[in-house]
């Protein structure tokens, strides 16, 4: 036995010398190192879709933040609570995880004549980067990506020159997407291949961009969105733009963020909070209880009362005084009845013995429990666990049909184009009621339809409240606020473009410095690129379309 070893070993040693170590490594793929001629385009794509996702995320919470949606809780000071190192996220998430994949994808899918592969992978980079001049102002673009060509240092293109890129890349993207495509698309989690819906979301991405380019260009802008008003836009349920989110463990991003921040694996340590703001104008600021609030929201106690009596420190805020700045005598403060809590905007006092009293998210759209509880049941509580409602499996609301009604409302109202104004708040507000209450019909999440606030009543009251204003774009876009509930992106184009809510609460502190209108550059690019400055950091920093005055919003 020992000879027969040796001898293999001996023809061993004799076939590797007469094939020549060389050889054998030139025919050796390492599967960490594909190269661009291996790659598989719908695993590509299909990352680059769920990248995008997440890249909207990172955008969305930041936004919802600053418009107090979810509270601001990093500084009592704008430029203390956004620094550069917090941003690192959103840019690398655009740049590393989604533009740097199309910028490989879309040569390779033209060459082979993929071409709805290619003509949604531009609407993608369009989307995103009229997403960071929207975040940030002027950006890398002409020479972003450009590493393999020794470019390290790319210098920021201005955002105007962005959006006219971008928006010529969605022309591109749509004549693409006219074209038979010679690879078909195997997995689109957005539109499941769809060209036409595809199309649509191209036309609305166009509309949204030209709704911001009205404030500095309103003649040109005015005819582009009567003519995309005729186009086939993002309208009906089946053409909206989401992301849908799972319940797996693994990976931990199967399931949306808030969830597993709201609901985790012991009772009683939610965590994470909903502006107090908010949570006032989703419930019954106009008088009238909204009906989507039970799907927006999981109390989980009834009052205030209970809260203390469970944690006589849990609601430290109850023993101040409303701060003497909140001017208007129903801004709410602290804590709002009947058991929502949150936080105030920039309150950063620390983290209190709160997690069986905060509010945390619902249903719609991230995927939580619905709200079954009484509102006279003031001494209610149930704390939040995972598993519980939809098991996280919500969606990222990246365009829904109706807000593409508040679009037409505020153009009607702005621009002088003709419609009814009314009409379009109207079928928003219908739209995303019925949209949400069937969102949570899906997920199993159905309050008893005695609690439930009518709807009638609702879309009536509000109805009213317009007609007798003198700020109906003031209402209208109100609305519209309310309905963007886990989109802070389009929450924040919209209160800096319009300033509506014009009510909005104001930060606790005296002396919260200047509103910020971009966010500064992260920290990655300003000290890593040789050709970034950094912004001041108690500037306004303006985008390029926001020509409203500075003390516009606050």
């Amino acid at each position: 036995m020992q000879k027969i070893y040796k001898s293999l070993l001996i023809l061993g040693i004799f076939f590797v010398s007469s094939c020549g170590l060389t050889d054998l490594e030139g025919n050796l793929n390492d599967p960490n190192n594909v190269s661009v001629d291996q790659l598989d385009l719908n695993l590509l794509h299909n990352k680059i879709q769920a990248e995008f996702a997440n890249f909207q995320r990172e955008c969305n919470e930041t936004g919802m933040e600053l418009t107090r949606m979810l509270s601001m809780i990093g500084g009592d000071n704008y430029q203390r609570a956004y620094q550069a190192q917090d941003n690192d996220d959103i840019w690398s998430a655009a740049y590393v995880d989604v533009l740097e994949q199309i910028e490989t994808l879309v040569p390779k899918a033209t060459a082979l004549g993929a071409y709805t592969h290619a003509g949604t992978a531009k609407i993608l980079k369009a989307y995103t980067y009229i997403t960071l001049v929207d975040m940030f102002g002027d950006v890398p673009y002409l020479e972003a990506n450009k590493g393999t060509t020794g470019n390290f240092n790319p210098v920021a293109t201005t955002g105007k020159d962005i959006y006219a890129n971008s928006i010529a890349l969605l022309d591109e993207a749509i004549v693409d997407l006219g074209k038979t495509s010679l690879v078909g698309l195997s997995r689109d989690v957005y539109y499941g291949g769809s060209a036409a819906k595809w199309i649509a979301l191209a036309n609305t991405l166009k509309l949204k961009a030209y709704m911001n380019l009205r404030l500095t260009d309103n003649a040109n802008a005015k005819s582009k969105i009567e003519a995309l008003l005729k186009a086939d836009i993002i309208d009906t349920e089946a053409e909206e733009f989401t992301y849908k989110y799972g319940t797996a463990d693994i990976p931990t991003r199967s399931r949306t963020e808030l969830y597993r921040q709201f609901y985790q694996t012991a009772a009683g340590n939610a965590n994470g909070y909903i502006g107090n703001y908010f949570l006032w104008e989703a419930y019954k600021s106009k008088g009238v209880e909204d009906p989507r609030w039970r799907y927006y929201f999981f109390r989980q106690v009834g009052s205030k009362k209970k809260a203390l009596a469970d944690d006589e420190k849990s609601v430290p805020c109850a023993i101040s005084p409303k701060p003497d700045h909140y001017i208007t005598t129903n801004q709410v403060f602290c804590f709002v009845e009947p058991g929502f809590y949150g936080r105030d905007h920039g309150n950063n006092d620390g983290i209190p013995p709160d997690g069986k009293a905060i509010t945390a998210v619902g249903v719609y759209p991230y995927g939580g429990a619905v709200d079954v509880n009484p509102v006279d049941s003031v001494n209610y509580q149930k704390s939040t666990l995972i598993g519980q409602g939809a098991n996280g499996a919500g969606i990222e609301p990246i365009w829904m049909h109706f807000y593409t009604d508040f679009l037409k409302a505020e153009a009607y109202l702005t621009l002088g184009i003709a419609g009814d104004a009314k009409a379009a708040m109207l079928n928003g507000i219908n739209g995303s009621i019925a949209r949400v209450q069937k969102f949570g019909t899906a997920k199993g999440q159905v309050p008893p339809a005695s609690l439930v606030a009518s709807t009638s009543a609702y879309t009536t009251a509000i109805g009213t409240l317009y007609d007798g204003s003198a700020d109906q774009l003031g209402v209208a876009m109100k609305e519209y606020y309310v309905a963007l509930w886990g989109n802070g992106v389009e929450a924040y184009n919209l209160y800096r473009r319009t300033g509506k809510p014009a009510n909005i609460q104001p930060m606790r502190a005296v002396n919260g410095g200047k509103f910020i209108r971009s966010l500064v550059y992260p920290s990655d690019y300003a000290n890593l690129n040789a050709n970034a400055k950094q912004k001041t950091f108690d500037a306004f920093n303006k985008v390029f379309w926001d020509n409203n005055p500075d003390n516009f919003v606050y």
